[in-house]
């Protein structure tokens, strides 16, 4: 299909969407002009670029990598809002792909980490940033920094140990690969201070950030307070000085004749085909569902258009990867449905940094191998946590009725429960004999031949008859709306929402139209552990050994007043350690600031 047309497709139901000022719950057939859609692509020519803040560029397996992202306006480095998610990708220099992660934007932002596993092999690595929109403009406008490798737990080093003949001591190697020798400019918003240059172990610590401007100057930031690599490691990138590497960049436009890659502009884009399986089958406009269970459950509705392709655009956030596609209505046997999945990218033209280890640092090696294990063996104590996902209304309404079943008499199925307890709702038995769940409209004398939305745990059945004889003992809550359902230019008469006690109907349920699909997912947030020591929590915490060389990593970094404190602890590894202060002003200005203290 030409991707210019699919372009100016979704592009013209976004214009719509603002028209309408309503809700709109998936992409579907536009009705705007080509003219309007032309226009928002002019609108958008310029190009995005992706920076990632990430507390270290030389990792050991059993550590965590954490990152922020920061999704940017190219020309005026302001964040920006036309995408709504990013890819952030580990990539080994066999060109093999250790992880992909799909992440959240909200106003430019978002963020993630990744757990480094025994399985992964020493060596260099490369981290990856982007956009599905960048990806029209090639890899030449992906963010890109170098990452080290360490795993001590294989036998095989051959990709980093080094060669007698290019070993130089250690110290040298510090000096050359920490990044420390990066200046940063000052800058005319903040002012910073660390509360002491010197600490003790499980000492508390604070850095103070003051505005230098009246009021605080409006913008995201994250801070990262890390041990200093004693092994060396490639140079981190800080905001200021990755602007400055890509200020001259071209914006390379020329794909924007015919985009290959759509934005998310609404949220997280997943697309499909349906394919006729009898070729001599003409290829009709039809209506498909997708539904991601859970107790915030996920409904989509959109039509395919006229080369069988559908697009569900997912504007919120969701726990569950499992999902369940159905082609609604008689013609659902008559296709093959696929859903697209996410191509690999061609990262051929990939250049990597060399990190190499020599045998004089096999002690510093065996130290902090020994640390990690020593972390992880306490990580149930100090574990990050999953933030719970925002709460939304299914299907943007509120139901007028709703039936706890506990509170009434237990029926045995769902017909039997719709005759005796839920008002407004029957089994009507149609001509050619299939059974249908009706509801009376709230217009008192008007009927209507439409069916009415039915979930089970999200689910949609579009043939009810599936489940009137379920057994109505495993419900826990039967909710009703009487209302007219528009989804999509798809219209129901009301709804009927049953939610079981376990929560587990898609699980048991299985019929031949609908499909079980895997959802390449964004990462879910998470609150990462911020270790304290006080006074009342002693008897404990002297107990547990602290190796922690990331003291403090605070990707949401809140500064809500002319001065602002962030609070630290110190572990027990002693030597020195690093600040790292980045984030980007609402005028597009870059702020960066790295200081240094030890821990004697």
């Amino acid at each position: 299909m030409n991707g210019m047309y699919v372009i100016r497709e979704i592009f013209k139901s976004y214009i719509a969407g603002f028209i309408l000022m309503i809700p709109i719950i998936t992409s579907g057939q536009a009705t705007t002009s080509n003219e309007a859609g032309n226009n928002l692509v002019s609108q958008y020519k310029h190009q995005e670029m992706v920076y990632l803040h990430h507390n270290k560029s030389l990792l050991f397996a059993g550590e965590q990598l954490y990152y922020k992202v920061y999704a940017l306006k190219s020309e005026s480095k302001t964040l920006s809002s036309f995408s709504k998610m990013a890819y952030v990708e580990l990539i080994g220099e066999e060109r093999d792909v250790i992880f992909r992660h799909k992440i959240r934007l909200n106003n430019g932002v978002g963020q993630g980490e990744f757990f480094i596993p025994v399985t992964v092999p020493s060596g260099n690595y490369k981290l990856v940033g982007y956009t599905q929109w960048m990806k029209n403009f090639g890899l030449n406008h992906f963010y890109k920094s170098d990452i080290g490798l360490i795993n001590p737990f294989q036998s095989n080093q051959q990709a980093i140990v080094q060669k007698a003949e290019d070993s130089i001591p250690p110290s040298i190697k510090v000096i050359e690969q920490t990044g420390l020798k990066e200046t940063v400019d000052s800058n005319p918003f903040f002012s910073f201070e660390l509360s002491k240059k010197e600490f003790t172990t499980r000492e508390r610590g604070h850095l103070t950030v003051r505005s230098l401007q009246k009021g605080i100057p409006r913008g995201s930031y994250s801070v990262s307070i890390r041990k200093i690599d004693s092994l060396g490691g490639p140079p981190l990138f800080s905001a200021q000085s990755y602007v400055k590497k890509h200020h001259s960049q071209s914006e390379g436009n020329a794909s924007l004749e015919s985009p290959s890659y759509l934005p998310e502009l609404r949220g997280e884009l997943i697309s499909g085909t349906i394919t006729p399986k009898d070729l001599d089958f003409v290829l009709e406009e039809e209506e498909v569902a997708l539904s991601i269970p859970g107790k915030q459950f996920v409904l989509k509705l959109t039509r395919t258009n006229w080369a069988g392709e559908f697009y569900f655009n997912l504007n919120q956030e969701y726990l569950n990867s499992k999902a369940n596609v159905q082609i609604l209505g008689k013609n659902w046997n008559k296709y093959q449905l696929q859903i697209n999945e996410q191509p690999s990218l061609d990262y051929g033209a990939l250049q990597f940094n060399k990190l190499h280890i020599s045998p004089e640092m096999t002690d510093l090696i065996l130290k902090r191998s020994v640390h990690n294990q020593v972390e992880n063996a306490f990580i149930e104590l100090k574990q990050d946590t999953v933030m719970p996902i925002a709460q939304t209304l299914p299907i943007y309404r509120n139901f007028s009725i709703k039936y706890d079943l506990d509170d009434y008499t237990r029926f045995s199925t769902v017909r039997e429960t719709a005759s005796e307890v839920l008002e407004h709702v029957w089994v009507l038995k149609r001509k050619d004999g299939e059974e249908v769940l009706k509801v009376r409209q709230e217009e008192e004398g008007v009927a209507s031949n439409l069916l009415p939305l039915v979930l089970m745990d999200g689910l949609l059945i579009q043939k009810h008859s599936d489940i009137i004889d379920y057994d109505a003992k495993k419900l826990k809550r039967i909710n009703i709306s009487r209302e007219k359902c528009v989804i999509n230019s798809i219209i129901y008469n009301g709804i009927i929402a049953m939610e079981t006690i376990e929560g587990n109907f898609q699980e048991e349920f299985s019929r031949d139209y609908i499909n079980r699909v895997d959802l390449f997912s964004p990462l879910p947030m998470q609150k990462y552990f911020n270790q304290k020591y006080h006074q009342a929590t002693k008897p404990n915490t002297d107990q547990i050994p602290d190796f922690r060389e990331q003291l403090l990593w605070q990707p949401q970094v809140v500064l809500d007043s002319d001065t602002s404190q962030l609070e630290f602890y110190t572990s027990d590894v002693l030597g020195a350690y690093e600040v790292s202060f980045e984030g980007f002003t609402a005028q597009g200005n870059p702020v960066s600031w790295k200081e240094t203290f030890v821990v004697n």
